[in-house]
Formats: structure tokens, C-alpha cells, sequence
């Protein structure tokens, strides 16, 4: 019996222990992606929303990048910003920024028509449902 309440005890203590580390809130947002970049191993070569579900902080706008000058359909990388600029002298805002670079390009056509239809609100379901199955082959922050 006294095995059962010891083993509960602790369970009830982990727990508590694992809910307050993830409910504290990011307070420096350039150190919280620098550490998303020291522990990129957890990411490459595995989808972008195991990323996403580990992520702290909610994406708020994403721009893609197509940049094979010989074909402009493939978007090679994304850079996703934690803040959302209301007008476009506040773009700056954006930054710090992670940028995915993808193993496998995107379909760029599709993403910039995500971009148009959504650059009045940022980030909604339907981008993260688009990205959320691209495959990461590097992480970097852009400050």
C-alpha cells in the first residue's frame, strides 16, 4: 500500500513539475529560437509539425521563398514570424524569425496563393495544414 501512494506521489509530482515548465510564458523571444537552432537535430528530416507542436510561441505570419532562378514553382525555404505586422512600416516587427529550409521543395504556387488569401490575418489552419507535412532540412534564425 505504501508503494501505491509513494508511486502516486510522484507521479502527481511530475506532473505538476512538467505542467509549470510548459506553461511559463517566452519572455525573450531571439534566446528561445536560438535554442530551437542548438536542438535542430530533434527537427531535420522530420515534418514541420512536430516543430510546430513543440514550438512555445504561436507563429503569427510566414513569407515563402522560391529561390531556384530556373524554376520559381518551388519554394525552397519559409520564414515563420512570431508577430504580426498590422502595416507594412511595421514589417520589421517581424523579426527575430525562424527560417525552414525544406528537404523537399514546396509548391510555391500554392503557398503564395496561401500568402495572398491570408496577408490580411497571418497564420491560419489552413497554412499550418499546408506546411505541416513539409519535411525540415535546416533551421536558422533571421534576426
Amino acid at each position: 500500500m505504501k508503494k501505491i501512494f509513494f508511486i502516486s506521489a510522484l507521479l502527481v509530482i511530475c506532473f505538476a513539475n512538467n505542467t509549470k515548465a510548459q506553461s511559463q510564458p517566452v519572455t525573450d523571444t531571439l534566446s528561445y529560437l536560438n535554442t530551437i537552432v542548438a536542438n535542430k537535430a530533434s527537427y531535420v528530416g522530420k515534418p514541420f509539425s512536430v516543430l510546430m507542436n513543440d514550438l512555445q510561441i504561436q507563429i503569427k505570419f510566414f513569407f515563402p521563398f522560391a529561390d531556384l532562378n530556373h524554376d520559381k514553382t518551388k519554394e525552397t525555404s519559409t520564414e515563420f514570424s512570431f508577430y504580426f505586422p498590422p502595416t507594412a512600416e511595421e514589417i520589421y516587427l517581424t523579426y527575430p524569425s525562424l527560417e525552414i529550409t525544406w528537404q523537399t521543395n514546396l509548391n510555391a504556387t500554392q503557398s503564395r496563393a496561401l500568402y495572398t488569401q491570408y496577408r490580411a490575418l497571418g497564420w491560419s489552419n489552413e497554412v499550418a495544414t499546408f506546411y505541416s507535412s513539409g519535411i525540415i532540412a535546416d533551421i536558422r534564425v533571421v534576426e
